[in-house]
């Protein structure tokens, strides 16, 4: 399984496109635009689902910690965080946007701490 955190500016002019890519991708969710209220950020951490974000208003900062880079997504945008991949959510005023989902059930705790990583079972290719 790809753990790699993608970034691609300027991936989509409409909400259709987005529809679309979540289809192609048989990701779940994405029908409701999602309104994130500003946020003082999340330190290192990672999800147990993998996230297809499209941002269609405000802008969402964050760091890869693999590759040192802080990626500024804005309209336009769609970033993939895969499950399991660690990253840091910097400080933010807010955003808007679509989210598809790689499973169909939303494990909780949302944001799980780093340590918690060396005690799971490799991922299935």
């Amino acid at each position: 399984m790809n753990t790699q955190i993608t970034v691609e500016h300027n991936f989509f002019e409409s909400v259709e496109e987005i529809q679309e890519d979540i289809k192609k991708h048989s990701l779940y969710g994405g029908q409701d635009e999602f309104d994130a209220q500003p946020s003082g950020g999340t330190p290192l951490h990672w999800h147990a689902i993998g996230l297809y974000v499209y941002i269609t208003d405000g802008k969402f900062r964050f760091q890869d910690p693999a590759t040192e880079t802080i990626h500024e997504c804005v309209k336009g945008t769609r970033f993939v965080i895969p499950e399991r991949a660690l990253h840091i959510e910097e400080e933010h005023h807010g955003y808007k946007g679509y989210v598809g989902l790689t499973r169909e059930e939303f494990p909780e705790p949302f944001v799980r701490d780093p340590a918690e990583l060396k005690d799971l079972e490799p991922l299935e290719v």
